[in-house]
């Protein structure tokens, strides 16, 4: 995926916004990877900005199968891209609350140059998002070392998902 990887981080690049990758492959950087079909993408941009990414997206042989909020002052909320022969799907959702736009600011560069949202920020995604698969990538996540728990937890708050947060650490410890 390194390739890909780096080719994705180009085009945000060539776009100039500001993006975390979030979901299974920002997840696939921290831990032991697992199969993850789209690539679920939160960017911090001016409607100007989502046009451009809109474009080079298209330039770059995607289509558009879906978009809400495209009349929305602030740019739409979520968009959603893929290959023609339907093999990449890239999902963006727009940052619009403080969590998503600091999840943004705070993404690190991965080896391949793709800028990937922290643990702490995934943490947060899985404990609001708790499917199954959520459940699972919370309890790899919370067992790797040096976490900023007490962002974890602010957040947390802030979602009302404390008593999910409290579960997760509580596995972990066993």
């Amino acid at each position: 995926m390194t390739d890909f990887h780096a080719s994705l981080a180009a085009l945000f690049e060539r776009a100039s916004v500001a993006y975390a990758v979030i979901g299974g492959h920002a997840v696939n950087v921290w831990l032991e990877p697992r199969a993850t079909i789209d690539v679920d993408v939160t960017v911090y941009a001016d409607p100007t900005g989502h046009r451009r990414l809109r474009d080079v997206l298209v330039q770059e042989g995607y289509t558009v199968s879906r978009e809400d909020g495209t009349a929305l002052p602030s740019g739409p909320d979520f968009s959603r891209f893929v290959t023609r022969d339907e093999s990449m799907v890239i999902e963006i959702q727009a940052a619009k609350t403080d969590f998503q736009r600091e999840l943004v600011s705070r993404a690190v560069a991965a080896e391949d140059g793709l800028r990937i949202a922290t643990p702490e920020d995934l943490i947060v995604l899985k404990l609001l998002a708790y499917r199954p698969k959520d459940r699972i990538d919370l309890s790899g996540l919370a067992e790797l070392p040096d976490l900023d728990w007490l962002y974890v937890e602010k957040w947390a708050a802030e979602w009302d998902v404390r008593s999910r947060l409290e579960e997760v650490r509580r596995d972990a410890r066993r």
